[in-house]
């Protein structure tokens, strides 16, 4: 029973860094073009599709803004990089909001 209780331990031991290195982040991206209603929806259905991504909401632009993304992704599956890459490939240029 000791012997097992000690595995156990060590096996979380060893286990405990490899869960801290992915994380659930969130990004706000200022989305570039996208000024109509059809707009918003395009945006919103690339970025839902790239791996990873676990939420994405989407406001629509108006007269003083843009349109505004916040995504929320596992760091581990995907990165920013990777998501600016995903609007600007449909269509619409995307960057990291200040």
């Amino acid at each position: 029973m000791i012997r097992h209780i000690a595995a156990a331990a060590a096996l979380a031991v060893v286990l405990s860094p490899l869960a801290g290195q992915a994380a659930e982040k969130t990004v706000v991206l200022n989305v570039d073009n996208a000024t109509c209603e059809l707009c918003t929806p395009i945006v919103k259905k690339a970025l839902s599709r790239v791996s990873g991504v676990t939420a994405v909401q989407v406001k629509e632009a108006s007269a003083m803004s843009g349109a505004v993304a916040t995504v929320t992704f596992d760091d581990a599956t995907t990165n920013v990089s990777t998501l600016i890459a995903t609007t600007t490939n449909a269509g619409y240029p995307s960057h990291v909001a200040n």
